[in-house]
C-alpha cells in the first residue's frame, strides 16, 4: 500500500470520527463556557461586597474568616452541578441556562440602586409591584376571555360547555373532534384529563347560583381567585366562622393564633406557629384595639396588601442568604434557582395559582 493511499484512508477515518464527535465537542465547549461565566459572575459580585459599608446593610461582618472561601466553594459546586446536568441531558443544561438568564435579568430590575446587593426593601418593593401587575392583568384578561367564550348564545353567561370547547381548541383540537369526542375524554393525554378535572373542581367552587354557568365575576373567581373580591370575602367568612369561638364576629389574638384551630405546617412547631400568628395578628389589627373585625381581615387577606410581598421577601432572603449578611448577591439567588423561579418575584401568576 502506497503512502499516499494510506494518508487518504486516515483522512477519511478522521472525518468520520470528527463528525461523530462534533456534537459532543460543541456540548462540552458550551458547558465549559457556561460554567466559566457562572464562576466569573460569582467573583465579580464577591469583589463588589466590600464597596459598601457593613454598617449600612450587614447583620454580620463580611470580612470574617471563611465568608469569601464559602462563596468560592459554593460557586465551584454550582459550576460542577451545572456541567454534570448539561452533560447528562443537554435539554436540562439549556433549561438551567434559561433560568440563569431570567433570574439575572430579574435581579438587575429589582436592584434599584445597582449596587450588586439586593436588600429586603428592594425585594419587597419589586415583589409588590409584580403582584399588582399580575392582578391588574388578570382583570383585563378575564374580560377579554369571557367575551371570547360567551358565544352560543351570547347571553352574559359562560356555560361549562362553552368553556370546555374553548379549552380544547386552545390545545389544538378541531371542531369535528370537539363535537364528537366522548365525555369521558378517552384518548386524551393524561395531563389534559387532569387539567380538565382541576378546572371542573374550580368551576364548582366559583359557581354561586347556577352550577352550569358563570357570570363574569364568577368567571374571574374561577380563573384568577386571587383577583376576585368574592373569593377574598368567602375566605374572610370561612376564617371567622372557623376561629371565632365566642361568636362575636371578631377575632382576638388568642383565637387567631390558636394552633388547635389552624393547620400547623410540618416545618413548624405549635409554639413557633403561635408566635408567627401573633405577629400576623398585630399586622391585621389596624386600629390596635385587640380585635380583628371583618373589614380588617379583608384588608389583611387582600393580595395587594404589601405585607404579603414583605413576607415572601423575608422567606426568600432566609432561604438564599448563605452568609447571613442581610442582603442577596446574584450568586446567592442563582444558587437557589428553583425557589426563586417559583416565587412571585419571577412568576406571580403561577405562584398564586399554586396557593389557591
Amino acid at each position: 500500500m502506497s503512502v499516499v493511499l494510506l494518508v487518504r484512508l486516515l483522512q477519511k477515518g478522521w472525518l468520520k470520527l470528527n463528525s461523530s464527535m462534533r456534537i459532543h465537542v460543541r456540548l462540552r465547549l458550551w458547558v465549559g463556557l457556561a460554567a466559566t461565566y457562572l464562576v466569573f459572575m460569582g467573583l465579580v459580585h464577591l469583589l463588589h461586597v466590600p464597596l459598601r459599608s457593613n454598617t449600612i446593610h450587614s447583620h454580620y461582618d463580611l470580612s470574617a474568616e471563611g465568608v469569601v472561601s464559602k462563596h468560592r466553594e459554593h460557586m465551584r459546586k454550582e459550576a460542577e452541578k451545572y456541567a454534570r446536568a448539561a452533560m447528562k441531558e443537554p435539554s436540562a443544561g439549556l433549561e438551567m441556562a434559561e433560568q440563569i438568564r431570567i433570574l439575572t435579568e430579574t435581579y438587575k430590575k429589582a436592584d434599584v440602586n445597582s449596587d450588586g446587593l439586593l436588600e429586603l426593601s428592594e425585594l419587597t418593593t419589586y415583589i409588590s409591584t409584580k403582584i399588582k401587575e399580575h392582578l391588574t392583568l388578570a382583570l383585563k384578561e378575564n374580560f377579554f376571555m369571557f367575551t371570547a367564550i360567551d358565544l352560543k348564545p351570547r347571553n352574559g353567561m359562560v356555560s361549562w360547555e362553552e368553556y370546555h370547547r374553548y379549552f380544547l381548541k386552545q390545545h389544538g383540537y378541531d371542531d369535528n373532534y370537539i363535537d364528537n369526542h366522548k365525555k369521558d375524554h378517552k384518548g386524551l393525554p393524561r395531563e389534559l384529563k387532569e387539567a380538565i378535572m382541576r378546572d371542573k373542581a374550580s368551576w364548582s367552587q366559583a359557581a354561586r347560583d347556577n352550577p352550569e354557568q358563570l357570570t363574569i365575576d364568577e368567571f374571574l373567581a374561577f380563573r384568577h381567585p386571587e383577583s376576585s373580591h368574592a373569593t377574598i370575602l368567602s375566605i374572610v367568612e370561612e376564617t371567622i366562622g372557623r376561629l371565632d369561638v365566642d361568636e362575636d364576629g371578631k377575632l382576638t389574638e388568642e383565637e387567631f393564633s390558636d394552633p388547635t384551630m389552624n393547620e400547623v405546617p410540618d416545618y413548624m412547631t405549635e409554639e413557633q406557629f403561635r408566635l408567627d400568628r401573633i405577629n400576623e395578628f398585630k399586622i391585621a389589627d389596624l386600629d390596635k384595639n385587640g380585635k380583628v373585625e371583618r373589614k380588617e381581615l379583608l384588608h389583611y387577606i387582600d393580595p395587594r396588601n404589601v405585607h404579603h410581598a414583605e413576607k415572601e421577601a423575608v422567606n426568600l432572603l432566609a432561604a438564599a442568604d448563605s452568609n447571613q449578611d442581610g442582603v442577596l448577591t446574584l450568586v446567592e439567588v442563582l444558587a437557589e434557582r428553583e425557589i426563586f423561579m417559583k416565587s412571585k418575584m419571577v412568576d406571580a401568576a403561577k405562584s398564586f395559582h399554586d396557593e389557591f
